[in-house]
C-alpha cells in the first residue's frame, strides 16, 4: 500500500509546526539528552567537534566542485551533470532550511532556557539543522549519482558525525537534526526526479523534433 502524498505533506506540515512548539519546554527529552551530553564535554572533544562542524560547509561544497572540475578536465559530461546534480540538491536543501527557519523561528536549547551552556553560540534559529541537512543532501546525492558502497558509507559517517557534533556542542535540538536529515536526503530525491523528468522531456522534445523534419 503507498502512502497517498498529501497524508505525507500533511504530516511534514504538523511535524515542523508542532516539534517547535514542544521542545521550548525546558523539561522535555531533547532537553534531557542534550545536558547529558554536555556532562560528558572534554577541552579536547570541543576543540574537535567545533573544528569538524566549521568544516563541514567547505568540504560539501568541495565534493561536487571536485566532480565538476574532473568532469570538464576529461571531458566527461556525465561526471559534469552529476556535480551539477549534486549542487543543485545541496543549494536547494539551504534554501529549505532558512525558508524553514524564518518561519517557523525556534529558538535555540540556550536561548530557550539560558542554564543550558553550549560550546558555541549560533545567532540564527534552530529548527531545522542546516549543517545536517547540508551533509545528508551530499551524502544522499553523491550516494544516489555513485551508488557504491565506498561512496555511501563515508558519507553517511560524515552526515552522521556532523549531526551529532551540532548536539554536542549545544546549538541544535535532537528534532533539529532529524529534521534536517530528512530534509536534506529529500532534497537528493526530489532533485533526482526533477533532473529525471527535464531530461525525459528534453528527449520526447527531441524525437517529436526528428520525426517532424523526416
Amino acid at each position: 500500500m503507498t502512502l497517498n502524498p498529501k497524508v505525507i505533506l500533511l504530516f511534514i506540515i504538523l511535524f515542523a509546526v508542532s516539534v517547535p512548539s514542544i521542545a521550548q519546554q525546558k523539561d522535555t527529552w531533547e532537553y534531557n539528552m542534550l545536558r547529558r551530553m554536555a556532562d560528558h564535554r572534554t577541552s579536547s572533544k570541543n576543540k574537535l567537534f567545533t573544528n569538524l562542524s566549521k568544516l563541514n560547509n567547505p568540504l560539501c561544497l568541495a565534493a561536487p566542485a571536485t566532480l565538476l572540475v574532473a568532469g570538464l578536465a576529461s571531458h566527461d559530461k556525465t561526471m559534469t551533470k552529476k556535480a551539477l546534480y549534486v549542487t543543485e540538491t545541496i543549494a536547494t536543501a539551504q534554501a529549505v532550511t532558512w525558508i524553514m527557519k524564518l518561519s517557523i523561528g525556534r529558538d535555540r536549547p540556550f536561548v530557550n532556557d539560558t542554564t543550558f551552556i553550549p560550546v558555541i553560540y549560533a545567532k540564527n534559529k534552530s529548527f531545522p539543522s542546516g549543517h545536517a541537512a547540508e551533509a545528508f543532501s551530499m551524502a544522499t546525492s553523491l550516494t544516489i549519482a555513485y551508488p557504491r558502497w565506498f561512496v555511501a558509507i563515508p558519507a553517511y559517517s560524515w552526515a552522521c558525525v556532523i549531526s551529532y557534533s551540532r548536539l554536542y556542542l549545544g546549538v541544535h535540538y535532537p528534532t533539529d537534526v532529524i529534521a534536517g536529515a530528512i530534509l536534506g536526503s529529500g532534497s537528493a530525491w526530489l532533485m533526482y526526479k526533477v533532473n529525471k523528468w527535464m531530461h525525459s522531456s528534453k528527449s520526447e522534445r527531441s524525437k517529436k523534433k526528428n520525426e517532424k523534419e523526416s
